[in-house]
């Protein structure tokens, strides 16, 4: 999968996140599953006149963070080993972030 993210993100220049998150859903599950993904699910909503949260119905997309790890800076796995980049950061052929879009490099 991170050879074919970082082949999509090289063709179009740049991609965001969700770009990615969209082609990866895509890939894996077929054109248009991650738009298909959305439902309405009760969230707490923080109102900041009243400083009180109520459920309301929010537009959600199931798929939202599928692959994250891939993306994380760094993060300590449940032994204490520490991992300090994700899949997508990591190696010489990697993802960089530029602001809000990302970036391919690749290595000699």
């Amino acid at each position: 999968m991170k050879e074919k993210v970082l082949q999509y993100v090289e063709s179009r220049g740049s991609a965001t996140f969700t770009q990615i998150q969209r082609f990866i859903i895509d890939t894996k599950f077929g054109e248009g599953a991650y738009d298909q993904g959305y439902q309405i699910e009760d969230t707490y909503i923080y109102d900041k006149k009243t400083g009180k949260g109520e459920l309301q119905p929010t537009k959600r997309n199931r798929y939202r963070g599928y692959y994250c790890a891939a993306f994380s800076v760094g993060y300590r796995y449940a032994d204490g080993t520490y991992n300090p980049n994700g899949y997508f950061l990591r190696g010489s052929d990697r993802l960089v972030k530029n602001g809000k879009q990302y970036s391919v490099v690749r290595g000699k």
